[in-house]
């Protein structure tokens, strides 16, 4: 359900607006919004010239610690020091926040540098190691000059022909394979230097030099140089990173302190520049859960006194606009709530569809599943799960990119847990536990058998949904039926609650048309049309067309064909868990085929393959199996009651986050 708000309006001498915010966020309970002065005389309020010092300041440190947690890989969400030695003041905390990222800095500034130049050694040592001996002897000589470079093997001609025709031979030249090209060293006189470096240019080489680092070194000691960085490089990086992870350990809890300090006062000041003023007072409007309102109007009114003045109303649900919306459901359903996450909230005052996605999707996911054995894996994951959010440990999805905070683990494995125990029932209704083994197992006497002549066993299968399709087809179009008429009753009632007639004619229009095909449709296959059915189908069609009128929605004329496709839609139940249970079949087969084939080893050479193949048809399904309950939801009954016509905005309590205010 959506919980009741009220407004608050509270005008107050402007001494007192920043202490009436400092109260406010210890409450934690109220949503302040920003106030557009529409009175005459009142005007946006103005931050005095050191409040917006400060909120530059506060901003910095948000900034600074954030990338520095970042850097640091401290996760910024986490619970701070909590110790209470720490600045109180906006310079006090970004000088101690700029001690901590000047060390950060230089650590890092060190860290790129060293990687950028054993990169750097990577690339060349290789090579000048193997021409260090020749071109050192040519660099030592008082008389010679020499080039040396990398080309494709093809190029070598070209080269020597531009050598030959500037230098007429009076040069040196040694090759040597490497890979598909060949490294080449010319040596020659040092009045043919010139000459050398145009026959390079002609041939299109490019003559190989020394980085710039090395390159006053000389060949030779560039390279001694170059092989003792290999070596020293590598151990400076492990240094660097275990004092990083010193100053992470060390600074850690203390930076998300400083951090959730800087937010308090960050979002303290805008909320002040949000306010509206007068001469002498200010005014603040807000929205508070009407349970906790009282409490907050008694805190304020203790505080300030004569100082304030506190106003309060409920909210009006037909005619206030912008109400923020909190979701308050029973225990039981409240973990679906992060299903609904993904859209906006529901508008205030309109239907919460919590609760139905809390009875109908994991009954959806059990219908399509339907394995006792996947069951049973559902509910270990989802123990798994359960387990690392109560210690407080996110679940990376790796080459995704994917972080799940450690809260949100909790109600996903609640999730998980539910939709296992309709997996295990339906399991047990069709009679499936990795797949058909049951049916197998144990031999003699399975402990399931199907509902046909020639077989015995313990229990027989309700459903045999592998080979008697009608049933599940039923079961499935009787949900179809149930979330596409019962959204249209949603629709009609809250038309009638927030007085819109028009809504009220469209859904009562469209349930009477949608119940008067499926009656007719149900009498037409079962062969049983008669007058009675005839009636009811006239009756059903009559109030249809009138509502069309009233409602002035010639459109419904299609809909109603369009809704009869949604209860349709709802066969994919039927036809994505046949195919599941085809896939679970034909993989425990294959495993009693193999254990039938090979002696001695067969038995557990089946077990493996065939356990194998359920999990990858599982792990490769998965995503399908939680989808198509979803898509039923949002597409199917969500459109049916208006759930994307009219969203609300989250209700965000202007609170502290921590540390200190």
């Amino acid at each position: 359900m959506i919980t009741p708000m009220d407004q608050l309006l509270l005008v107050g001498r402007k001494p007192v607006a920043n202490d009436v915010l400092v109260s406010l966020q210890s409450l934690g309970a109220v949503h302040v919004d920003r106030l557009e002065p529409t009175e005459e005389g009142l005007v946006p309020f103005v931050l005095s010239e050191e409040q917006r010092r400060r909120t530059q300041i506060w901003d910095h440190v948000v900034a600074r610690t954030e990338t520095l947690l970042a850097l640091l890989r401290v996760d910024a969400d986490g619970p701070g020091t909590g110790k209470s030695d720490l600045p109180a003041d906006a310079d006090g905390v970004a000088e101690r926040v700029d001690v901590v990222g000047d060390q950060v800095d230089a650590l890092l500034a060190e860290r790129v540098e060293a990687e950028e130049e054993l990169a750097l050694v990577g690339q060349y040592l290789p090579l000048v190691r193997d021409l260090a001996p020749t071109l050192a002897q040519i660099e030592s000589s008082r008389w010679l000059d020499g080039a040396a470079s990398i080309l494709p093997a093809s190029a070598l001609d070209k080269l020597r022909g531009e050598l030959d025709a500037a230098l007429s031979g009076r040069y040196a030249l040694s090759t040597k394979p490497r890979g598909k090209d060949v490294t080449v060293i010319v040596a020659v006189l040092n009045d043919d230097a010139a000459a050398l470096r145009a026959a390079l240019a002609k041939a299109g080489t490019g003559e190989l030099e020394l980085p710039e680092r090395y390159r006053s070194l000389g060949i030779a000691k560039a390279v001694h140089v170059m092989e003792e960085r290999a070596q020293v490089l590598p151990k400076r990086l492990g240094a660097i990173a275990d004092e990083l992870g010193k100053l992470a350990l060390q600074h850690g809890a203390r930076l998300k302190t400083l951090r959730q300090t800087a937010l308090n006062h960050q979002s303290r000041l805008a909320r002040l520049a949000g306010l509206a003023q007068g001469r002498y007072a200010f005014a603040l409007r807000g929205w508070v859960p009407s349970a906790d309102r009282q409490k907050v109007v008694d805190a304020l009114q203790k505080q300030f006194g004569d100082d304030l003045l506190v106003q309060h109303r409920a909210a009006d649900e037909h005619h206030d606009v912008g109400v923020p919306v909190r979701l308050e459901n029973a225990a039981w359903a409240r973990p679906f709530q992060g299903l609904l996450s993904v859209f906006a909230p529901p508008a205030y005052g309109s239907f919460d569809p919590t609760w139905t996605l809390a009875i109908f999707f994991p009954l959806f996911f059990g219908v399509i599943v339907g394995d006792m054995a996947f069951g049973m894996i559902f509910a270990w994951i989802a123990w798994m799960l359960r387990k690392r959010g109560n210690a407080g440990k996110v679940l990376s999805l790796g080459p995704l990119g994917i972080v799940i905070p450690a809260d949100s683990l909790k109600w996903i494995s609640s999730i998980i847990y539910y939709s296992a125990a309709w997996t295990i029932v339906w399991g047990f209704i069709y009679g499936e536990f990795f797949g058909t083994f049951l049916e197998y197992f144990p031999p003699g006497r399975p402990v399931f058998f199907p509902p046909k002549e020639g077989y015995d066993g313990m229990i027989q299968i309700l459903l045999f949904r592998v080979e008697v399709f009608l049933p599940v087809i039923l079961i499935a179009i009787a949900f179809g039926v149930i979330q596409v008429l019962g959204g249209w009753v949603i629709r009609v009632v809250y038309g009638i609650k927030h007085g819109d007639m028009k809504h009220v004619y469209e859904g009562i229009g469209m349930f009477a048309g949608l119940l008067a095909l499926v009656i007719f449709a149900t009498a037409f296959l079962s062969d049983n049309i008669n007058p009675v059915v005839n009636g009811i189908v006239f009756v059903g069609l009559a109030i249809f067309l009138i509502c069309v009128a009233l409602a002035r929605m010639p459109m419904m004329l299609i809909e109603l064909v369009s809704n009869g496709g949604n209860i349709l839609s709802y066969l994919r139940l039927f036809a994505v868990g046949l195919a599941a249970a085809l896939v679970a079949k034909l993989a425990t087969q294959l495993g009693f085929a193999i254990s039938d084939s090979l002696p001695i080893i067969g038995p557990i050479l089946g077990i493996v393959v065939g356990v194998f193949v359920h999990l990858l048809a599982l792990l490769l399904k998965i995503i399908g199996y939680s989808l198509q309950p979803l898509r039923l939801h949002y597409v199917e009954f969500f459109t049916k009651f208006g759930f994307y016509e009219a969203s609300g905005r989250p209700y965000q309590p202007f609170k502290l986050l921590g540390g200190k205010s």
